[in-house]
Formats: structure tokens, sequence, C-alpha cells
């Protein structure tokens, strides 16, 4: 037993807007499995995990190498045969509720880019009595019944607008914006009449500009929903969201009972900190109220043979640190400490990273170009999980101390605008000012105007770094 400690990330989350880890099903199938058997076998456990694989799985309070309990999982990478899931995805149906909370995708981006086979020919078909279930309608009802036996909150099956743009529209059936607002109709329809409520479920905007996204908001806001979920511009367009939540708090549509806003795809840490501004507003209206934000960048940049290094907060540059990870036969044995912090990392070294020497075939028996074997993957994926969550927990952090030492001034931007904080950058707490003054204010699309240049410089600098996420944005 070794006396590394383990570490709880609820408590500095504070009131922040809370981060959502969108788990992979790479990483989710380790733990998953070596809760029913030796999926990892003991001669290959790093020798200071003292719990094992389990340690793995931050759901987990008792036994994670660090804990925190919320996360996303989407039915577009589940087994939809619940009770086959219920083994496939033990580490997400084996959480302890209410202790944790998982968000369910519904699988619209798996469908949409034909992962998912979805019976398009016949969407809307209705056959025979009113007991028929078509094929499309299976499918429909595999999704919410798996949503509502496996998630606290789950986003309905939109099919967004960038299912009607190549090469997605030859795979959808969709042609134009106006036919995935028609079938999202559809399937907003299937969900009221079939849902159980064992789960809440959010109504999804998308819309890849204004106008459009102004069209699915007028089309869908009447639905009684538990909240909402943002796709497209909805989750990076900073003045159509904040022009959108006010409309919805006059609209009364961030009551209580609407609790809970989920913004998809999107980790940067300008994004995190303004909606951690927005959270604190909407909990003005309704205390209960929940601003979420996902992303897979964690996962997938070890797919990229990368890893989270450290964290970056400067005034000019606000990021978390991703970096080529060591990929070196020669290190195969060795006791280096894997040289980079987090609960897990600190139990690993750089023998538990590198394990394929010279000539060593990997599982499918060949000689790959890495001396990484699967494991690896899952390894570093945890540890940046890990880095990503206390990334997020410092910028807010970070802005709400120079929120305390300076009262930024609106009304006018430039980027040669000297520095206002040495660790925030200059737009990110000018920004959330703009939040604050913009839901106090009597004329708040005047002050949306006339701050535009801040905006504009707002989303320039937050977006570019969006990109490993962007497939999330695109759908629910």
């Amino acid at each position: 037993m070794n006396n590394l400690p383990r570490v709880d990330l609820q408590p500095t989350n504070h009131d922040y807007a809370v981060f959502l880890p969108s788990i992979s099903t790479f990483y989710q199938n380790y733990v998953s499995k070596q809760q029913h058997y030796e999926f990892v076998s003991e001669q290959r456990m790093p020798g200071l995990f003292e719990n094992g694989v389990e340690g793995l799985n931050f759901l987990n309070k008792e036994s994670g190498y660090f804990y925190y309990p919320w996360a996303l999982y989407s039915a577009g990478h589940a087994q939809l045969d619940i009770e086959k899931s219920k083994t496939a995805e033990s580490m997400i149906h084996n959480r302890k509720k209410p202790d944790t909370f998982i968000l369910g995708d519904s699988g619209g981006y798996q469908i949409g880019t034909g992962v998912i086979k979805f019976d398009w020919e016949h969407f809307y078909e209705v056959e025979g009595d009113a007991t028929y279930i078509g094929k499309a309608d299976r499918t429909r009802l595999a999704i919410i019944n798996w949503l509502e036996a496996t998630t606290d909150y789950a986003m309905i099956l939109d099919i967004p607008s960038r299912a009607a743009v190549s090469p997605y529209k030859e795979r959808s059936g969709m042609n134009s914006f106006a036919d995935t607002l028609k079938a999202t109709l559809f399937n907003n329809e299937f969900f009221v009449k079939h849902q159980q409520g064992k789960t809440k479920f959010l109504n999804v905007l998308q819309g890849q500009n204004e106008h459009d996204a102004d069209i699915w908001y007028d089309a869908v806001k009447h639905y009684n929903f538990n909240g909402w979920a943002m796709g497209g511009l909805n989750t990076r367009g900073i003045r159509l969201i904040l022009r959108r939540m006010i409309e919805m708090r006059d609209a009364k549509l961030l009551e209580p009972g609407r609790d809970l806003i989920h913004f998809l795809g999107i980790g940067s840490l300008e994004h995190a900190v303004f909606y951690t501004a927005l959270q604190r507003e909407m909990k003005k209206i309704n205390e209960d109220f929940m601003v979420t934000f996902d992303c897979s960048t964690p996962f997938l940049t070890v797919s990229k043979g990368q890893l989270y290094s450290q964290h970056i907060h400067t005034n000019k540059d606000f990021r978390y640190a991703i970096e080529d990870a060591p990929d070196n036969r020669d290190l195969v044995g060795s006791s280096i400490p894997f040289p980079w912090a987090s609960p897990i990392g600190s139990r690993l070294n750089m023998g538990d990273i590198c394990r394929l020497g010279p000539g060593v075939p990997n599982k499918t028996g060949k000689i790959g170009a890495t001396s990484w074997d699967s494991f690896s993957y899952a390894l570093m994926m945890g540890h940046n999980v890990y880095q990503h969550i206390e990334s997020v927990q410092r910028a807010n952090a970070l802005t709400d101390i120079a929120a305390l030492s300076v009262k930024p001034s609106l009304g006018y931007w430039s980027n040669k605008m000297p520095a206002i904080d040495p660790y925030v950058p200059n737009e990110v707490l000018l920004i959330v000012e703009l939040v604050k003054q913009v839901f106090a204010s009597e004329t708040p699309m005047s002050l949306l105007n006339n701050n535009s240049a801040l905006l504009h410089a707002f989303d320039g600098r937050s977006n570019k770094k969006s990109t490993a996420d962007s497939f999330s944005t695109m759908f629910g």
C-alpha cells in the first residue's frame, strides 16, 4: 500500500459551471471490463496502483485516484440493449446515485454521420395500426429507453443542420436546413409521447448562423422539456448566446422546471469562465440552475500521441498545454517517474507507459510504430481528464481573484490595451463584466451592440482553440 493521496475535485468546483468529460468508449471499457473479470493482468498493473484499474474510475469516490462526479456519455457509443449495457458500461451503470451526474448525449452525431444506421427512407412512415413500430421508431425507442435507464439528464434526438451538408447529407438524406428541423420536430414529438419520466430531457437548439438559429429556436421553444442543449453557433457565438438567454429569461423559459443548459463540445478555458458567469446570473432567476459543457479532448489527444503537460494562465495565453508524449522503446522497464502531475501520473513511471521494446509485437501480433500498448492509452487519458478539470477550475479561480482586484470598463475594446491582470486575458475579464451588465440592464441589446468589438475579439480568441471538439458541437 502506498501513501500517495487521492484527490476530491468536487469541492474545488465551487459555484463554477460544470465541465463534463465526454467519456470515451475506449476508456470506460477498461474500467467496466475489469469490474467483471481480469481484463488487465496483475503483471501489467502499475506497481503503485493500489486500487487497480478501478482507480481510473473518477466516478467512484471510494476507489478513484481522483473523484469527480460529473460526466457525459453518449447513446451513440452505447450498447443500447439495456441488460447488456449494464455489463458493457458498468462504469456508468454502477455509479452511486444521486452522488454522481451523467448527462446523456442522444447520439445525433453518430446518426448524422452514419455510425448508427438509421432507416432514413422510412423516417416519417406510419404503417398499420397504432401499435406498429417501424425500424426508425425502434431505433428512437432504443435510444430513449437507454437514456432513461442510464442518465440523469439527456438530450432529445435532434438532427442538426450539419446533417444536410456534404459528406453527411449523402448518408442522412437530409438536403436542407428545413429538412433537419422538420426531422427534429418529428423526433421531439416522439420523445414527448414515449418519455417515462425516469430522466429529464433537454430541448436542443441548432443552427450554424444566427438566422437559422432563430428559426430553430422559434420552432422548438414551445416544448416543455427540462432544460436546453446548445449546438452549432449556439455554443460558441457569445452575442447569440447572450441574446438568447435574455429572450429566454423574458419569456420565462429559464424558470424552475427548466434547470439546466448544456453547451455541446466546447473545451476552451475562455468559454469555461464565460459559462460560469452565465450560471451565476441564471441562479438569480432559478437557484437550482446549472450550466454544463463538455469536450472529448482529454481522450482524443491521446489517440494522437499527445498528453496534457501543464496549465498556462497568463494575460496573453490562457490554455492547457498539449504536447507529444514520450514514446521510446528504450524506456521499456524504466523506473523514471512519469514527469507530469496528476493523481494518476504520480502513480506511474515511464516503464508503465512504454511497454513494447524493439521487435515486440502489439496484441494484434504486429510490430507497430509505438512503444505503447492499449492500456498505456487508458492511463494517459485518465491523467488528461484530471489535468483538464484542474485547469478549468484554476481558470475560474484566477478570474474571480482578478475580478476583486480590478473593475474593467466596457464600451471600448482594443487588442493593444494594457494588461488588466497578469493571469487572465483582458477579453475574459471584460466578457464576465459584460455578462453581469447585460442581465442587469433595461436595454441589454443596446449593450451588446455597443460592445460588438469585444464580442468579436472574444469569439476569435476562444473559438480557434475548439477545433478538437468541433464535431460534438454539430450534433446532440
